[in-house]
């Protein structure tokens, strides 16, 4: 699964998705062999999968590894910070009748630290948001849009007062990875995609 910087970035994110559908609930609970759908679900995925009327409904639900004492690309007075993340994600993915992925759709909870390894300062942060990806050309991943709406990230002392909130929705075009559009706070985008040095200053200023 994606790092903490690569969820920062917003150009790389679209590594791990899963889906809701717009498509409407399934009539039968027929089980549907993952490996025979377009594409297939990773393993790692647990899915179990359903044929319906419509086509075939994949639930999820997943954790990736805990990510411990990692550098996170967000660099202060020349010091690199580092970060640790858990991650957990629950979700769907909707095929239409032929097998091919027409939507993913997941709910994404993650929560973790910064570190400054030269003062030892800490912060916390927590993330909950939800990732729904509409495809334009049924069972091609590169393609469509790919929306996050939430809370990218509260950065906040631990057991005290929040320092940094990236929140709103966020659309990527799934093809390039590029922004297409942005509502809301989005200081890691700012950081990372936009050049903007200075968009994380109060996280650097809460860790020297």
């Amino acid at each position: 699964m994606r790092t903490l910087v690569i969820r920062f970035a917003r150009l790389m994110v679209v590594a791990v998705l899963s889906t809701l559908a717009v498509a409407g609930p399934v009539a039968a609970r027929e089980p549907v062999d993952p490996s025979l759908l377009n594409p297939p679900p990773p393993d790692f995925f647990n899915a179990t999968c359903f044929a319906g009327a419509g086509g075939t409904v994949c639930d999820l639900a997943f954790s990736d590894p805990t990510i411990e004492d990692d550098l996170s690309g967000i660099v202060c007075d020349g010091t690199e910070i580092h970060y640790s993340q858990d991650r957990s994600v629950i979700g769907k993915r909707f095929y239409d009748a032929g097998g091919n992925l027409i939507q993913r759709h997941f709910r994404e909870d993650s929560a973790g630290t910064f570190t400054n390894p030269e003062t030892g300062a800490l912060l916390a942060w927590i993330a909950q948001d939800t990732v729904l990806h509409n495809l334009a050309v049924p069972g091609d991943l590169a393609t469509g849009t790919t929306s996050f709406t939430g809370t990218s990230m509260r950065v906040f002392h631990p057991g005290g007062s929040t320092v940094l909130v990236d929140a709103g929705r966020v659309v990527l075009d799934a093809a390039t990875e590029e922004i297409v559009a942005s509502h809301g706070p989005h200081h890691f985008d700012d950081y990372f995609a936009r050049g903007d040095v200075h968009a994380l200053d109060a996280i650097c200023d809460a860790l020297s």
